[in-house]
C-alpha cells in the first residue's frame, strides 16, 4: 500500500480525526510523525532478503528450528483473525529469524515494531521495505504521538497485516524473561475496538531461544557495570562479521493463539491480563536447548570442571525429568541418542572460547571447565531455562528441612514454600502459591511413582521416600545458589551502608567491592557470576518490601530495621549452607 493510502487510513482513525477536527494545526505534526513511523513495505524486498539470508546469514547458524502449534495454517488464520506475533527478545538476529521463517515457511510477510534507532539512512529505508515500522522508546508525555501511533496500528489491522512486536520492549541482558511492556498491547486493544464489525485479535506467543547470542560479550560487560552502548541498525550488519564463530541453531516455538474479541472492563486491567498471559505462555514453551542444558549442568559446579561422563550422566537426569514433567525440549534433545547434540554444544562452547579442555595425564582424565571470565556469558543460557526448575529447586531446600525436622506439619511446609517463593519473586514471574503447590505435588508423585494428593500426605513420607525424591531433583540443588549469594552480598552491603543514606550508584559500587572480597577470602560466596548489576539493583526492591529499607524523597535509601537485616543475612547464610549439606548427604547416600 502506498504512503498516501496508508496516511489516509491513519487520518481516518476516530480518535485522531476528532483531535484534528478541534486542532487542525496539528496535521503537519501528524504527517511528520507518520513519516517517522511508516515503513514503505515491499513484498519483493522481503523475497529478495530471504534469498540473501539463505546465501549469507544462515551460514553463521546451523539453521532455524521452527515448531508451530499443531494444525496451524497462517493463511486460514488470517481469514478469521487479526494475527499478532508476540516473541521474547534475545538478539538483533531475532528480527531476521522471525521475518525469514514466516516468509520462507508460510509465505506470510510480517510487520515488525522496531526501535526508532533503526530508522536511520540508509538502513532505515531497507528495514521499512522488509517489514519494519518504527516506534520511539518513550512517548508517555507526547499525547499526539501516542494517538498517531495508535492510528498507525489501526491502519495495520485494517489492512490485515500480520503484526509482530517484542513484548519485553528490549533485549534481555541476563537471559531471563523481562516483565512485559504494556504499550503496544494497549494500543492493539484500543485500535481494534475502533474497527466496526471486525475479526477478533489472535495473539500468538513465540518462545525464541538462541544456542549462541552474538551480543554475549556486550551483555556480560553491561552486567559487570560497563556502560551500555547505544543500539543502532549497524549492529545487525555486525552479525555478518562472525563467520569465525559457531552460532548453533535458532529455535522458534509458536504457542497456542490467545483470542481477544473485545476487552471488558478497564483497558488497563485487560492489557495487563493479556500481557502476562502471553508472557507466561512464552515462558512455558521456552525449550531446553543443548547449550542451555550444558550451561545448567556446568555452572552447577563453582569450578565448572567436569568429565564428559559426568556431563552425560547429569544431562540424562535432567532430560528424563523434563520428559516426565512436560518441560519442552528441542527436537535434538528428544532423540534417544541426544548425546551427539550435547557434544556439538560442548564443541561450540570450546570453539567460541567459553570452555577449555584440561588434560590430567596422571589421572588419565579429560576435564571441561568454563573459563572464569566467561561464566557470565554462559549464565545467559542457564537463565533462559531456569524458571522451569523453580519448584524443583525449592523442593531441595524443603526436603532437607523436612529430613532434619525443621518442618513438622503441612502448615509449616506451606509457610516454608511461601517464604521461598518470596525470596525469588523479584527475579522471576512466579506461579501462584496454589499453582506452585500443585507443581510440587506433581514432582513428588513423579519421583515416587505414585500419586501424592496433599502436603499433609508429604509429611508422612518415610526416609526412603524422601531420599527417592532427592534423587529426582538433586540436579537442581545448587541451580539458584548464585542468586542467593547475590542477595547475601546485597544484605552485607546494606549493613555496611547502614550508618547513612546512600544512592543506588553508591550501593552498586560497595556491593562490587564486597563481592570481590567475599569471593576471594570468604566462606559463603563460591560463584563468580553471583555479582551482576541488574540483580544487585533488583535486590533493593526486596529490601524495601522486607521493610529493611525506606526510600527518601531524593530517591536515596536509608536502613530502618537493623535486626531484620541481620536476620536476612543469617537466613541467606543458612540457605547456602543447607545446599552444601544437601550435596554432602547426596555424596554419602546416593549413587
Amino acid at each position: 500500500m502506498f504512503s498516501d493510502e496508508a496516511l489516509d487510513l491513519v487520518l481516518s482513525y476516530p480518535k485522531l480525526s476528532e483531535r484534528l477536527a478541534s486542532r487542525p494545526e496539528d496535521l503537519s505534526k501528524v504527517k511528520k510523525m507518520f513519516k517517522e513511523i511508516h515503513g514503505e513495505f515491499s513484498p519483493a524486498v522481503v523475497n529478495s532478503a530471504v534469498k540473501v539470508i539463505d546465501a549469507t546469514f544462515l551460514k553463521l547458524y546451523d539453521g532455524v528450528n521452527l515448531e508451530v502449534f499443531p494444525g496451524t495454517n497462517f493463511h486460514d488464520l488470517k481469514e478469521k483473525y487479526h494475527i499478532v506475533l508476540v516473541p521474547n527478545h534475545q538478539s538483533h538476529a531475532d528480527y531476521v529469524a522471525l521475518t525469514y521463517s514466516m516468509f520462507k515457511n508460510f509465505e506470510v510477510a510480517i510487520r515488525v515494531a522496531a526501535g526508532i534507532n533503526l530508522n536511520v539512512f540508509p538502513m532505515g529505508q531497507f528495514f521499512g521495505k522488509a517489514g519494519a515500522f518504527f516506534i520511539r522508546r518513550s512517548f508517555t508525555a507526547d499525547h499526539l504521538y501516542k494517538v498517531t501511533f495508535e492510528a498507525y496500528v489501526y491502519y495495520l489491522l485494517k489492512t490485515n497485516q500480520v503484526v509482530e512486536f517484542f513484548f519485553e520492549g528490549g533485549r534481555t541482558r541476563t537471559g531471563k524473561l523481562l516483565k512485559p511492556k504494556y504499550g503496544l498491547f494497549q494500543m492493539l486493544l484500543e485500535s481494534h475496538s475502533q474497527i466496526k464489525d471486525t475479526k477478533p485479535l489472535m495473539f500468538i506467543p513465540v518462545s525464541l531461544a538462541h544456542e549462541h547470542i552474538p551480543e554475549e560479550k556486550a551483555h556480560a560487560r553491561e552486567l559487570g557495570g560497563g556502560k551500555k552502548k547505544a543500539e543502532s541498525g549497524a549492529q545487525l550488519f555486525k552479525l555478518f562479521k562472525l563467520f569465525n564463530k559457531r552460532l548453533g541453531t535458532i529455535h522458534l516455538h509458536f504457542g497456542e493463539g490467545i483470542v481477544v474479541d473485545s476487552y471488558k472492563g478497564e483497558l488497563k486491567e485487560a492489557t495487563q491480563q493479556l500481557a502476562f498471559e502471553c508472557f507466561k505462555s512464552v515462558g512455558r514453551n521456552m525449550p531446553i536447548t543443548p547449550s542451555s542444558l550444558l550451561a545448567l549442568i556446568m555452572l552447577d559446579e563453582p569450578s565448572g570442571a567436569l568429565t564428559w561422563k559426568q556431563i552425560e550422566e547429569r544431562a540424562h537426569d535432567v532430560v528424563e525429568y523434563c520428559l516426565a514433567l512436560g518441560i519442552p525440549l528441542t527436537p535434538s534433545l528428544k532423540l534417544e541418542n541426544f548425546e551427539d547434540s550435547l557434544r556439538s554444544a560442548l564443541d561450540m562452547f570450546i570453539g567460541n572460547k567459553k570452555i577449555e579442555v584440561l588434560k590430567r595425564e596422571k589421572l588419565n582424565q579429560v576435564f571441561y571447565a568454563i573459563k572464569s571470565e566467561r561464566r557470565v556469558e554462559v549464565l545467559y543460557h542457564k537463565n533462559m531455562i531456569l524458571h522451569h526448575f523453580l519448584v524443583s529447586g525449592m523442593i531441595n531446600s524443603t526436603w532437607f528441612n523436612v529430613f532434619n525436622g525443621s518442618i513438622k506439619d503441612g502448615m509449616s511446609l506451606t509457610r516454608f514454600l511461601q517464604a521461598k517463593r518470596k525470596e525469588l519473586k523479584y527475579e522471576f514471574y512466579l506461579p501462584t502459591v496454589k499453582e506452585m503447590i500443585r507443581e510440587a505435588l506433581n514432582i513428588i508423585s513423579y519421583a515416587l511413582g505414585r500419586r501424592v494428593e496433599s502436603l499433609e500426605e508429604c509429611m508422612k513420607l518415610s526416609s526412603q521416600d524422601l531420599y527417592l525424591i532427592a534423587t529426582k531433583v538433586r540436579r537442581f540443588s545448587t541451580a539458584f545458589s548464585y542468586l542467593y549469594e547475590a542477595y547475601y552480598i546485597s544484605s552485607l552491603t546494606v549493613k555496611y551502608l547502614a550508618s547513612e543514606s546512600f544512592t543506588q550508584e553508591r550501593f552498586v559500587q560497595v556491593a562490587k567491592e564486597l563481592f570481590e572480597l567475599e569471593f576471594e577470602h570468604g566462606r559463603v560466596v563460591k560463584y563468580p557470576e553471583s555479582f551482576a548489576v541488574p540483580i544487585i539493583k533488583e535486590t533493593l526492591v526486596y529490601h524495601l518490601n522486607q521493610k529493611v529499607l525506606e526510600k527518601n524523597e531524593d530517591r536515596s535509601y536509608r536502613v530502618v530495621d537493623i535486626p531484620r537485616l541481620d536476620s536476612s543475612i543469617e537466613k541467606f547464610i543458612r540457605d547456602l549452607n543447607d545446599q552444601v549439606a544437601i550435596n554432602l548427604k547426596f555424596n554419602k547416600a546416593l549413587p
